[in-house]
Formats: structure tokens, C-alpha cells, sequence
């Protein structure tokens, strides 16, 4: 396949993607209109995404949508594919990319710690380092200040879950290395605030793969160590 044709197929998929956001049907016409191409050309690159139309229109399930922002991703855009989504399927995208680079994942996990409740949108455990993942689908800011907050909130329920593991992911004594990450849209203007990573859903894939509890150079906190800082002093 020559690279126009690729790009085009692509090109095609993210704006598939992207008008079905907020749609339960869309013409391919108006698919073809998006992506610059003729409407032979996208209903083509369409069955050959196992996009059946009906007559003129298609509509996608959750499922098949979160299959598509994958295959999009995987041929290079990332970031369009995010985009392209709703926060709710970002989550579930960013789950589903865990799982491809070999973590056991968990989304919306939820543990009790200094008197009030805390949630992680998405945990992912492979070997003995667990990442614990804040998606954030917004316009990414452009002032470290503005991810403190987030930040601050992502170590402290990362601290109390390492406190107080979730039994059916965390089993047995094992001592594990935990990384707080917030995942944006767009390349953060650091990659570190309140010792929480900051990484782009762009350079997600790479950033996956070089993880390791014995990363010097990230800010890993681990499970006595969680013990030992009570983040119930930190929690208001």
C-alpha cells in the first residue's frame, strides 16, 4: 500500500472517529467530506475496517469505537485517535493500551483513606511496578500550576492504595514500586509536578515500555514506603 493510500485510509478512520463522537449515525458522504476524500474511496477504506454501511450511513457501538481509536493509534495517531474520543472511552482506550503493553489493569478503583474516598481512573500491574493513571482528555495547560492540584490528588490516593492494596490486583506480600502519571492530550511543559509524571498520550506506547522499578531517574514509591508517609497527614 503506497503512503498516500495509507493516509488516506487513516485520514478517513479518524474522521470516522471523530463524527460518531457525538452521533448515532453519520453519512459517509459526510465522512468523505471530512477527510478530503471521494465517497467510493472512504466507504472502501471503511469495509475494509469491518465498518459495514447501511446503505449511505453507518454507526459504530462503544465497543467497536475504543477498537478503532486502537487501530488508528497503532498506525501513528495517537493523539487524533484520543481526540477523537469521549473522556468516558478515553479511560477505557487508556486501559486497553495498559493491557497491550502487558499490564493487569483495573479502571475506576476506588479505596478509602483519611476519612474521605479516592479514585484512580485507571491501575495497570506488570511485574512489580503498578501504575496508577490520571486521563486527563482537556486542553492540556500551559502553567505547571495548574496540574498541581491533580497532581497532589494522584500521589495521595496512590499512597493510600498502596496503604491499603485492592485484594484482588495486589496479592501477597510483595513489595512493589507504584508511579502516579497523568496522562494528557498534548505534551505537558514538564514532565514532573508534586512528584507525579506527566506524559503525553502521544509518547504513551514508549513510556510504557521503558518502565522499571529500578528507574532511578522516576519518581517510584514503594509499598513500605507508602506506609511510612501516611498520606492521611497529606490529605487535606
Amino acid at each position: 500500500m503506497s503512503p498516500p493510500v495509507r493516509e488516506g485510509i487513516v485520514r478517513v478512520l479518524i474522521e470516522t472517529l471523530r463524527l460518531t463522537k457525538d452521533r448515532d449515525r453519520v453519512q459517509i458522504a459526510d465522512i468523505a467530506s471530512s477527510a478530503r476524500t471521494t465517497e467510493s474511496f472512504a466507504r472502501k477504506a471503511l469495509t475494509n475496517a469491518r465498518i459495514e454501511p447501511d446503505t449511505n450511513w453507518i454507526s459504530l457501538s462503544a465497543g467497536f469505537r475504543i477498537g478503532l481509536a486502537l487501530d488508528i493509534a497503532r498506525a501513528g495517531r495517537l493523539r487524533d485517535s484520543a481526540r477523537a474520543l469521549t473522556w468516558q472511552e478515553f479511560e477505557k482506550f487508556v486501559e486497553e493500551c495498559l493491557g497491550e503493553a502487558g499490564f493487569q489493569t483495573e479502571k475506576n478503583v476506588r479505596v478509602q483513606g483519611g476519612g474521605r474516598a479516592w479514585q484512580i481512573d485507571v491501575v495497570g500491574i506488570r511485574g512489580d511496578v503498578m501504575i496508577t493513571m490520571d486521563c486527563k482528555h482537556w486542553n492540556t495547560p500551559g502553567y505547571l500550576s495548574k496540574f498541581r492540584l491533580a497532581a497532589k490528588h494522584q500521589r495521595n490516593a496512590t499512597l493510600h492504595l498502596l496503604a491499603k492494596p485492592v485484594e484482588k490486583m495486589l496479592q501477597g506480600d510483595r513489595e512493589r514500586q507504584a508511579l502516579p502519571v497523568i496522562l494528557t492530550l498534548s505534551e505537558p511543559r514538564d514532565q514532573l509536578s508534586e512528584g507525579v509524571v506527566l506524559v503525553s498520550v502521544e509518547k504513551l506506547p514508549s513510556f510504557l515500555s521503558g518502565v522499571t522499578p529500578y528507574d532511578e531517574n522516576l519518581p517510584l514509591i514503594s509499598s513500605s514506603l507508602a506506609v511510612v508517609e501516611n498520606p492521611m497527614s497529606q490529605s487535606n
